[in-house]
């Protein structure tokens, strides 16, 4: 009798895996796209950074946020989270094939960048990533 995982023979659930990474690339597309809208909504400044002439009549940058999570549907929470990753991940920085959560949780490591390089050993598939 075949093995398998869960309720699947190993052979459908290194399908299901296969799908499931492709989608999680799409996901991450549409994270990091979100992200950088909400940057060129509510761009980062410097710590402390003053406002432009004519900026004080605007929103501030959570009120901003706000707005425009409430306009498609998600968190404040969620959108603040995306904006700050994109910030942290320039697109030129951004590495392919790595989901939008491991470039979240990589960006406060010091060496970030490094380390999305050069990932570990997967032990499950052998692969680096």
């Amino acid at each position: 009798m075949a093995q398998g995982i869960g309720r699947v023979p190993c052979e459908r659930f290194d399908d299901l895996v296969d799908q499931s990474v492709r989608l999680v690339r799409v996901m991450t597309g549409c994270q990091f796209t979100l992200a950088d809208i909400a940057l060129e909504i509510a761009p980062l400044r410097t710590h402390g950074g003053n406002m432009s002439l004519g900026e004080e009549d605007q929103p501030g940058v959570d009120g901003l946020l706000r707005l425009f999570a409430e306009a498609i549907g998600l968190s404040f929470h969620t959108v603040r989270t995306y904006r700050w990753v994109a910030a942290r991940w320039p697109k030129d920085q951004r590495q392919d094939g790595v989901s939008f959560e491991v470039h979240r949780i990589l960006a406060s490591a010091p060496d970030a960048y490094e380390l999305i390089q050069h990932p570990p050993v997967d032990e499950r598939t052998g692969e680096s990533r």
